[in-house]
Parts: C-alpha cells; structure tokens; sequence
C-alpha cells in the first residue's frame, strides 16, 4: 500500500549572515527544473531524494551531502513511496570567497564542486550544526560567524576546486546576446522566432546552444530571472499582485505557481521569513 506523505516546508533568512535556508518534508511535491544564484548545498536527513543534474539523474540518502554551484540546473522529487526529508542551505560565491580570503586561501575563488553527492560524514554534521545555528531565534551573531566557516571551509577544502573547468561555460557571442536581452527585458513575452532572428540560427540551435551555455533553455532560464526579480520586489515590500505584473506573469496565481515550484514555499512565506529574518513559517 502507498503511503501519503504531507509536504511540510520551512525557510529561514539569516539577517547577519545573508545566508537563506530551508528544511522540508515532501511526498507529494516535485521541483521544477531550475537553477540559484546562490549554490545550493544540502544534506538528506530521511527516505530518498531523486533529482537530475547536469545529465544525470541522481538519489541521496540520509547522510548525504548534495553540492550545486550556482546556475546548476537541476529538479527535485521523492524517489520512494515514504517521501523524503531534507536541509539546505544557499550560501552565495561572495560569502564563500569572504571566508576563502579570510582563512589566507590563494586564489580565494569561491569552490566549484565537480561531485553532486558527497560522503563525508564529518563535515555533513558540521552542515547541520550550521542549518540550526542559523534558525534559531536564540542564536547569536559570534556563533552564526563561527558555524558559517567551521562548516563551508572543509566543505571548500575537502571537496571544491578553485573554479570550474575553461570548458565548462564555451563562449558564443550570440547565445551571450539572448541571455542579456531575457535578463535586461525580463518582463517581456519573447518567441523563439524572435531569439532565432537576433542569434541569427534556428529556432533549434538557439535553444540547444542556449541550453548548453547557461543549463536551463531559454524559456525556463527567463522564469528563473522573472523570479529573482520578484524575490527583490517581495523583499522590498511591493504587493504579490503588482509583483506578478511587473516581472512579466500573466497574474498572481502564476507567481504564486512558478515561485513553489522552484522555491518550495510561496511569496507570501518568502517574505513574512525575511522580515522576521530568523523567524519559522
């Protein structure tokens, strides 16, 4: 018999650090395929967590730590009938190069992490130790400081490079050119007919190229900036409704629609988070 498993999400944005996480419990609910600018670092806590990244596909199990550098692309789902439970932290490439800096690191290039999963039991528990140091409303700035380096350090040193490989991001002036029109004009309504005309190719190799310059193709890369914008207004204490408009969805559903699906929580949650900072949905 099939069990149902209750999605349960909770998100936190640390005031001090800047550092947004999140500990969720999903059956149900399965994540878009979608990318941060942030990295995406998490740990598995229980069941098994499915998810295709760079070409893969890919499960965790509790204990597990899963790495993704930002514009990884990738999805989320249960990959069992019990669901499963996770963390996960979005430390951005300046934290990370802060900390390199500090520590006397050289060159202090935030890490790329070539390993989706990564066992290393010791520093998985040093992750977790910083996901309830920084969600606690009782917790201080000194000991949110030392959880941030005592558990991102060995995670950089261990199992990080000091950027990733020449080929990995292949220049093309052309791709270059739709990426910045999508990022400049978010809130416009594109066809790939007019992406084709400005690269100068088909409508084929404008979404192939595009795809394989930045992870995402065109359409599913120009949601993920319609979102990071709205995530500022959000912050910035613009109404849901006018957000929406702003950035170019149809109405509010369909924010409210696109943000869980990629982040797991709604607008709404987003934002009562960040005021409180430190606050549990």
């Amino acid at each position: 018999m099939t069990r149902t498993v209750a999605d349960e999400v909770r998100f936190w944005r640390h005031g001090g650090t800047g550092v947004e996480l999140l500990k969720a419990r999903f059956g149900g609910h399965a994540y878009d395929r979608h990318a941060h600018d942030s990295y995406a670092i998490g740990v598995t806590l229980q069941g098994r967590q499915g998810f295709h990244h760079r070409g893969r596909r890919h499960v965790s199990t509790p204990g597990r730590i899963i790495a993704m550098n930002p514009d990884d692309a990738h999805d989320g789902e249960a990959a069992g009938d019990e669901g499963f439970t996770y963390w996960m932290l979005y430390p951005s490439a300046g934290l990370w190069r802060g900390l390199l800096e500090d520590a006397g690191e050289r060159p202090a290039d935030p890490p790329f992490f070539a390993d989706t999963l990564v066992d290393d039991p010791g520093t998985a528990r040093r992750l977790l130790r910083l996901c309830r140091v920084l969600c606690d409303p009782a917790g201080d700035a000194l000991e949110a400081d030392e959880a941030v380096a005592d558990a991102l350090l060995p995670l950089a040193r261990r199992h990080g490079r000091a950027g990733p490989p020449a080929a990995t991001r292949a220049g093309d002036a052309a791709i270059a050119r739709i990426r910045d029109l999508l990022h400049t004009h978010y809130e416009r309504e594109f066809r790939l007919d007019d992406l084709a005309a400005e690269a100068g190719r088909s409508r084929f190799q404008v979404s192939r190229a595009f795809a394989a310059a930045y992870g995402l193709p065109p359409h599913a890369w120009l949601i993920r900036r319609r979102l990071a914008v709205a995530r500022e207004l959000l912050l910035a204490g613009e109404p849901a409704a006018e957000v929406a408009t702003a950035v170019g969805f149809a109405d509010q559903s369909h924010l409210i629609r696109r943000f869980k699906a990629s982040y797991g929580i709604t607008p709404g949650e987003f934002r009562a988070a960040c005021r409180t900072e430190r606050l549990m949905i």
